[in-house]
Formats: C-alpha cells, sequence, structure tokens
C-alpha cells in the first residue's frame, strides 16, 4: 500500500467526501459526517503507514 496510486486514490476519496454533494445530502447530520468521515480517513491513512511494506518479491521495478 505504499505506492503513488493508493496516495492519489485516497487524495481523491478525501476530496469526495468533503465536497458539495456529499456535505449537501448530509446537511442535517453534518457535525457527525465531519466526524465520522474523518476519523475514517485519518485510520486509513495510520493503517496505510503504519503496515509493513511487502517482501520486495512482488514489487514493480
Amino acid at each position: 500500500m505504499h505506492n503513488k496510486e493508493f496516495w492519489f486514490f485516497l487524495f481523491f476519496i478525501g476530496v469526495l467526501l468533503f465536497n458539495w454533494p456529499f456535505l449537501d445530502i448530509f446537511n442535517m447530520v453534518l457535525p457527525g459526517y465531519f466526524f465520522a468521515v474523518w476519523g475514517l480517513f485519518i485510520a486509513t491513512v495510520f493503517l496505510a503507514v503504519s503496515l509493513p511494506k511487502g517482501s520486495g518479491r512482488d514489487r514493480d521495478v
């Protein structure tokens, strides 16, 4: 999970989740939405950084 594609994917998911359509959908529960999505986003980044890298045999060069 330490490749560039994953980080670009995570960035675009973050942009999508904190952009106008989703914020308008969850307008009534916006503080709860921010709390839940931001927490999940931070947990995903933490897991991606803390998981050990592969053995190196299956990595692209």
